[in-house]
């Protein structure tokens, strides 16, 4: 089938098509005048995305608007938001309502549920093309009514994301003075702990006694090396006077006063013995008396150097006596700082725990407070950037608009009426589809005129 035929066909049944267009333009307006009219108000929003911490001052990181824009919508279409409207405008005794209420239930007063479906059915959230603008619209048959549940949603809406912001505030709040208890009750515990100790090693805070005591140590430690010096001096000193010969004393003994003087005294004597004995003979009065002088000098050097040796082997027993002494001091004194070392690193361990739970309360206590500070701010990203107004025209129903859907729907349908009625009806309504269909051409045709017969009478 070409476009001429097709052309043909509808001509042929153009009563058919313009019936039935005309009958769909009728319905179409009776549906019109019998629909209620309905009103849309619209409150619009503006929403920040670039906010500012209100507590430190901070900007904070700016949010993918389009995705931070859709999330503010599907808060606005939610249940708690609706519920905050219901309450809010107390919707279930509200007389414009009770009509269409009646309409749908024979109770007396609208249910929640019922107010919840409602509101969800005439409620559109519609975000502005790159913008930060929101707008709320909803459709009711009263149009006071429109506004003021568009400008109700927009009000719960403002609420609602102040409680979501809140609401973690508060939450993580009571967390942290639950944790603030805690680590209170640690840091009393730690002190105590170390108030406990200092009192019982008695350690001052005031005095550094390991260094008094390691200097003491120290002390102690030059004399034993003094005293150490000593006793090996006079050691050695004892074994070379018990070792000498008799004519051969050693030279610290030589110098010794008693002996020096007495070593003298019986060189002299000696001397004048030898001088006696040259001139007068060994015999003689005077010869003996110098020997019995030299003898009882010789017996005296002899006792004085028995106690100078006495003296050297009591100084040696003094001298390993008091090393003894220094050296159990040394070692008492070398443990009670290896002591004090000790409780000085346990008192170090126990103040950087002392340290770490009060830097840790403080730091939760910080926290905690601009926890709190956030928990009682009243501030949100969101503001009223037009309220409703009430409308004066109905947005539904759309007569024109209503009549041209009709009109096309009609066209349509007639169209297909007609086409499907050819279809059934199959006449031949030109030479073309003649030939087309016995296959064989047309030598001639008669022209369609209507007033042939007539002028045929005529004459």
């Amino acid at each position: 089938m070409n476009l001429a035929a097709l052309l043909r066909i509808l001509s042929a049944r153009w009563i058919t098509i313009a019936g039935l267009t005309l009958i769909a333009v009728v319905v179409a307006g009776v549906v019109t005048l019998q629909t209620p009219k309905s009103y849309t108000a619209a409150t619009e929003l503006i929403i920040d995305g670039k906010g500012q911490d209100p507590i430190s001052g901070e900007s904070l990181p700016a949010r993918m608007l389009s995705g931070y824009i859709a999330t503010q919508a599907d808060i606005i279409r939610s249940r708690n938001v609706a519920n905050k409207v219901i309450d809010q405008l107390n919707l279930i005794e509200e007389p414009a309502l009770q009509p269409e209420f009646r309409a749908a239930s024979t109770e007396p007063l609208p249910s929640r549920g019922w107010l919840l479906y409602y509101l969800k059915t005439g409620l559109a959230v519609t975000p502005q093309r790159d913008s930060s603008v929101l707008s709320i619209s909803f459709k009711a048959r009263n149009p006071e009514l429109a506004a003021r549940i568009a400008d109700a949603f927009a009000q719960a809406y403002i609420q609602t994301n102040l409680e979501l912001r809140i609401e973690p505030a508060k939450q993580i709040t009571q967390w942290y003075d639950l944790q603030l208890a805690s680590l209170r009750e640690n840091l009393v515990d730690r002190q105590n702990t170390l108030a406990a100790y200092q009192e019982e090693h008695n350690i001052i805070a005031s005095s550094d006694r390991l260094d008094l005591e390691s200097e003491k140590l120290a002390e102690l430690s030059s004399m034993l090396l003094v005293v150490q010096g000593q006793r090996l001096d006079e050691q050695s000193r004892s074994k070379q006077l018990d070792g000498s010969k008799p004519g051969a004393l050693p030279e610290h003994v030589l110098t010794n006063p008693q002996v020096q003087k007495i070593s003298d005294e019986l060189s002299q004597a000696q001397a004048r013995m030898a001088e006696i004995g040259s001139q007068v003979g060994s015999n003689h009065p005077q010869y003996r008396q110098a020997q019995r002088e030299v003898d009882a000098l010789q017996t005296q050097l002899q006792r004085t150097l028995k106690l100078v040796g006495g003296s050297l082997r009591s100084s040696v027993e003094l001298s390993q006596s008091r090393e003894e002494q220094l050296k159990a001091e040394v070692a008492a004194q070398k443990e009670h700082v290896l002591q004090l070392n000790r409780n000085r690193n346990q008192l170090t361990l126990l103040r950087q725990e002392v340290d770490n739970a009060q830097a840790a309360y403080d730091a939760a206590l910080a926290r905690a407070s601009q926890t709190k500070l956030e928990s009682r701010i009243a501030l949100t990203d969101v503001a009223i950037l037009n309220t409703a107004a009430i409308p004066s025209k109905p947005t539904e129903p759309k007569p024109a608009l209503n009549l041209l859907i009709a009109m096309v729907f009609g066209l349509l349908l007639g169209t297909a009426v007609a086409l499907c009625w050819e279809w059934i009806d199959r006449r031949v309504r030109s030479g073309e589809e003649l030939e087309a269909s016995l296959g064989i051409p047309v030598l001639a045709y008669i022209p369609l005129e209507r007033n042939w017969s007539k002028r045929e009478i005529k004459r």
